[in-house]
């Protein structure tokens, strides 16, 4: 036993004095999580201050881009008065049907006027008939996805089919429907009443 310690020992010297010779390096931060958010978005160095200079470039450049903004064209104003099914109402979707449309300006406002009939009613899935189905007006009041865009939505009191527009005096518009029943449209009032019987 005393033999296998003298044999041993020189080689516990050797480690020891290898192992006194390793320099033990020492992280300058804390060595963070593989999926933590300093890996992913790693600090950014202290902010520095932006020279005069720079600013002036920054604020030319945006006087650049407000001008070419500017200078562009501008789109053509949307119809005014009664215009055809080709433009008519995409956005309202599959389940209208929308025969033509009015718009004008009213007390400063964009005001559309869609009419025509539902295809289907989405949340039954029941579907009409143009001939059969009750006529609708939608009244539209800026443009949709826009601030203060309002809509509203009007039936026939009976099922007269699809309506169209016919005619329109002001903000007062004649509809017809397929079966031939007249109405009048009060825009301002946003009252649809029945003319009388074919």
């Amino acid at each position: 036993m005393l033999n296998t310690i003298r044999n041993v020992l020189p080689w516990i010297l050797i480690l020891g004095m290898n192992l006194a010779s390793v320099t033990v390096a020492k992280a300058a931060e804390p060595v963070s999580p593989p999926n933590s958010p300093a890996r992913i978005f790693p600090p950014v160095g202290p902010l520095r201050s932006v020279s005069p200079e720079e600013l002036e470039i920054i604020k030319e450049r945006q006087r650049k881009r407000e001008a070419e903004y500017a200078a562009r064209p501008k789109p053509a104003p949307p119809p005014t008065g009664i215009f055809s099914p080709d433009i008519v109402a995409e956005h309202l979707g599959s389940s209208h049907r929308m025969e033509n449309a009015w718009h004008d300006i009213v007390n400063g406002k964009d005001v559309y006027v869609w009419a025509g009939a539902m295809r289907f009613d989405p949340s039954s899935q029941v579907s009409y008939d143009p001939l059969t189905g009750p006529g609708l007006v939608v009244i539209e009041i800026g443009r949709p996805g826009r601030p203060n865009f309002r809509g509203k939505h009007l039936y026939t009191p009976t099922a007269v089919g699809s309506l169209r527009i016919i005619a329109a005096k002001g903000n007062i518009l004649t509809l017809q429907s397929r079966q031939g029943n007249k109405f009048s449209l009060n825009v301002r009032t946003e009252e649809l009443t029945p003319l009388g019987s074919r």
